[in-house]
């Protein structure tokens, strides 16, 4: 997310200047989609390696990885969303949202980390996320339309979700056999996006 965000900006601010390159803008918005998905399926899955980086004590707090994964997930289109109260010079809007967001982390922080603790805390970031995220969206659609690849991102998220079902459901002790299996599961997600985004060679064209 820090390092799309230190490139995005003025990547957007250059292409502005230059003429109306709306298209680059949901281009851009899909691969941010597709590869924080891989991330995102990649993360979980190894966190059984990636856990050793913090102390044991904090294991239990892992539960809630995926969840907060998610959130960061719905922000990072929220920023990429924003470009058009930007490009407009409509900034208050920004504001607005982000107020939303900050009102909804508070009732839920308020209303239930006193019984759930910092499981609430996780569903805040996740709720106030996703609804700047919409609100960015809808209010953008009517000020500053984008032709956003809808389909190919609800696709995307479907694939993401069926292989992490696929990964995590399976209960494999063998560390070593689950981690293979999830390896498995996780190429086919790669190989998937390859054969829909770079066909008949493209990929090597890109790289």
């Amino acid at each position: 997310m820090q390092a799309f965000r230190y490139a995005y900006e003025p990547f957007v601010f250059s292409k502005y200047r230059d003429s109306d390159n709306r298209g680059v803008y949901a281009v851009a918005m899909k691969y941010f989609i597709i590869f924080s998905l891989l991330i995102f399926t990649g993360t979980v899955f190894y966190l059984d390696l990636l856990k050793h980086v913090v102390k044991e004590a904090y294991y239990a707090g892992l539960v809630v990885v995926p969840l907060v994964m998610l959130g960061e997930l719905f922000f990072g289109i929220y920023y990429n969303l924003s470009v058009w109260y930007k490009l407009t010079d409509r900034t208050q809007w920004g504001v607005g949202f982000s107020l939303a967001g900050c009102a909804v982390t508070l009732i839920i922080i308020t209303g239930f980390v006193p019984h759930y603790g910092f499981i609430a805390c996780a569903w805040a970031s996740f709720a106030s996320n996703l609804l700047m995220m919409l609100l960015s969206y809808f209010t953008g659609q009517r000020k500053f339309p984008v032709n956003y690849d809808l389909r190919s991102a609800l696709t995307y998220a479907l694939i993401a979700a069926a292989c992490y079902v696929a990964g995590m459901m399976p209960q494999i002790d063998s560390l070593f056999l689950r981690l293979a299996y999830r390896s498995l599961i996780l190429s086919v997600f790669i190989g998937i996006v390859i054969k829909r985004e770079f066909p008949h060679g493209r990929l090597r064209t890109f790289l």
